[in-house]
This record gives structure tokens, C-alpha cells and sequence, in this order.
């Protein structure tokens, strides 16, 4: 539901409430009664599409995203102990061959990270012996077939969720046009009062202005600062992501002179960042974007 159909529905429950509340003048009218249950019983409809259209929106790509997350710290927790192994043995090949960095998982495709999952399985399994005293238990490597597993299973799905989704927003656009069907029809009924109940028909009126949701200027203003001294870091990488998939909004900027970067527009969601600068440790975090307020964050670097 976007805003405009937001700002609709609010109109239409303002309109029901005022009716339901005068009764005693509808029911004077016979056609009313008709009109008013259709249009209370698309208010209804319109509501439970809306929330089924939000959950298939985001309960696919959420649980995708939570898989993900496992998996890429089961990769992550697993490459570093190879790592230490191959450093210890020296082995500048193997450690080549498992040596991956988080943001080089958080950034790769959904596909190149099966495969990626897949190629550390490989480069373990013959040296399983050996990485036993580096704490490498066979239970860690089963969860990570069993998350890869899981993820490879779901990370189509979102696709194929969309079909669902385009069809409950096909249906909301016929039910906001079969209600302002009724609507109009309710104000050639109402307008019958206008000359014997002038104030009720104005309070009716006023019920039917749709109004505006909250506009802002600035949807993020993100900020990057040393941990240490509190000093703006320009020209810091910031990458911004929609959390619900990376391949839906990615914004990637330079912080300015101040430390400072602006996005001015953004739909209301949780997303994430990453903050790039040499001489500090990448930072990650997440945030939430919300409808008219602007939203403001400050990244601290740590050396």
C-alpha cells in the first residue's frame, strides 16, 4: 500500500466513523443502507489485503535474510580457524583458498555465495584431521551444510513471491475503485441534506478532504566520526542496503568534508550500512526509515 491509498483508507474510516454515528438521519434514506455495507465491507477487504500483501512482502525475504546472516557467520567462524591453521603451517596456497572476508560474503550474490559455501566445504573435508586442533568441530561443518542448504533453498523465493504480492496490489487497486465507486454514489445521496441539515452535510464534507501524510526534505543523514576523538571522517565508503535484499535499493556514497552524507529519499524500511575507511575497522549497522521523519545516524570508526 503506498502513501496516497494511506491517506485514501484514512479518509474512508473518517467517513464511516462519522456515519455510524448518524443513524438517525441516514436511515431516512433507503439506498443508504445498501451503499454504507458495501462500502464498510471494502474498508474490511482493503485492510486484510493490505496485510497479507505486507507479510508476503517481507516474511520471505526477512527469514532469507536471517539464513543468511547464519551462514555467513558459520563461514566466517570456520575460515578463521583454517586461516589460523594455514598460517601456522604456512601453507600461503590453502590459505588463499579459505581466506574470506565479511564484507566479500555480506556484498556477493545469492548464487555466489552457494558456491562460495560449497568451496570452503571442499577445501576442509581432506584436512579435517588436521584442523581438529584448531577447535574445527564436525557438528560446525554439518551447520553449515544444513544453513547452506536452507538458504539455497530459499533465496529463490522471493522472486517468485513477487507474482503473489503483484497480484493482492492488482486486487487493492480494484477494491480502492469499486469503494470510490460507493463513495461518489453516498455523495449525490448526502447532498439531499444540504439545503435541511446544513451542518451535518459540511461535517460530512470535511470527512471526505483526503489529507497529506508528513513530507520531508531528508530521508537519512548519516554521519562518520573517529571513536577515539570524535572528528568527522571524510571521504569514508558508506554502502546503504535495503535489509530485505541487497538487490532491491543499494546507495553507495563518499562522506563530505563534516563526516557527513544525505540521502533525500528512501521508502519507509530497516536497512543496513557499511562504512569503509583505510587506517579502521569496517563498521556495520542497521537502521529504520520512517514515513515524514527524517532519520539520523553516526558511525564511529575504531582505529
Amino acid at each position: 500500500m503506498h502513501d496516497q491509498q494511506r491517506n485514501k483508507l484514512k479518509m474512508y474510516m473518517l467517513v464511516k466513523e462519522f456515519l455510524l454515528a448518524s443513524e438517525a438521519i441516514t436511515d431516512n434514506w433507503a439506498a443508504f443502507a445498501a451503499l454504507f455495507a458495501s462500502f464498510t465491507d471494502y474498508i474490511t477487504e482493503i485492510f486484510a489485503v493490505a496485510a497479507q500483501q505486507e507479510e508476503d512482502n517481507t516474511g520471505v525475504t526477512k527469514t532469507k535474510a536471517l539464513i543468511k546472516t547464519a551462514l555467513i557467520a558459520k563461514m566466517l567462524e570456520i575460515s578463521e580457524k583454517c586461516r589460523a591453521y594455514a598460517s601456522v603451517k604456512d601453507d600461503m596456497e590453502y590459505l588463499g583458498l579459505i581466506k574470506f572476508m565479511k564484507g566479500e560474503l555480506q556484498n556477493a550474490a545469492d548464487a555466489m555465495l552457494i558456491t562460495k559455501s560449497n568451496t570452503l566445504q571442499t577445501h576442509v573435508a581432506p584436512r579435517r584431521d588436521e584442523l581438529a586442533v584448531y577447535k574445527l568441530e564436525d557438528s560446525e561443518m554439518s551447520e553449515l551444510l544444513a544453513l547452506k542448504n536452507q538458504f539455497e533453498a530459499i533465496y529463490t523465493l522471493p522472486e517468485s513471491n513477487k507474482k503473489k504480492v503483484a497480484k493482492l496490489t492488482a486486487r487493492l487497486k480494484t477494491l480502492y475503485k469499486m469503494a470510490d465507486t460507493v463513495v461518489i454514489k453516498m455523495d449525490a445521496l448526502l447532498l439531499l441534506s444540504r439545503v435541511q441539515l446544513p451542518d451535518f452535510y459540511e461535517a460530512y464534507r470535511r470527512k471526505r478532504i483526503i489529507g497529506k501524510r508528513p513530507t520531508r526534505t531528508r530521508a537519512l543523514q548519516l554521519w562518520v566520526v573517529d571513536d577515539a576523538t570524535g572528528l568527522p571522517v571524510a571521504k569514508a565508503k558508506v554502502t546503504v542496503r535495503h535489509k530485505a535484499g541487497t538487490n532491491l535499493v543499494k546507495v553507495v556514497r563518499s562522506t563530505g568534508p563534516k563526516g557527513g552524507m544525505i540521502v533525500a529519499s528512501m521508502d519507509a524500511a530497516e536497512y543496513e550500512y557499511e562504512v569503509i575507511y583505510g587506517g579502521y575497522l569496517t563498521s556495520t549497522g542497521s537502521f529504520f526509515v520512517n514515513d515524514g521523519v527524517m532519520t539520523d545516524v553516526v558511525v564511529r570508526l575504531k582505529k
